[in-house]
């Protein structure tokens, strides 16, 4: 698959976003501020042994900024865990649940096995993605 530019990304909202991830950054800096104003800059900060878990820390910041999906012209990116491309090829349907206490949209590939499947609040702009979802696959009227 060469480069291909991204019609439109579909993450949280910025506000939970930004909040997610400064609620996993927050130790990080409350822990390394804390070790500037007790102790000033020591050579122990340029110690590996307290960067390391550190890093791993952020790591759950990183993903809550990534996931989403990502729209293609040929099909779609799924960054749910791994960042996974599915041409449109290879998808069968999907479906969105209207009930106001679900609101799911899901998304099968050819073996009806569930690509996707998330919360209408949980992306944005999801009258987009599922336009281009109706354009590209066919709408199947009830959950398999």
């Amino acid at each position: 698959m060469a480069r291909e530019p991204v019609l439109s990304r579909h993450r949280l909202p910025r506000t939970f976003r930004v909040s997610l991830a400064a609620l996993w950054v927050l130790p990080v800096g409350l822990l390394v501020g804390t070790i500037l104003l007790s102790r000033g800059f020591t050579v122990a900060l340029l110690d590996p042994r307290l960067w390391l878990p550190l890093a791993l820390m952020l790591l759950p910041a990183l993903y809550v900024w990534r996931e989403g999906v990502d729209v293609l012209p040929s099909g779609i990116v799924r960054r749910v865990h791994w960042p996974r491309y599915y041409p449109y090829e290879q998808l069968d349907n999907w479906y969105f649940d209207k009930h106001p206490d679900r609101r799911m949209l899901t998304v099968w590939d050819g073996c009806s096995r569930k690509v996707l499947e998330c919360r209408a609040g949980h992306l944005t702009d999801l009258p987009r993605l599922m336009a281009s979802l109706k354009t590209n696959l066919r709408d199947r009227q009830w959950p398999v």
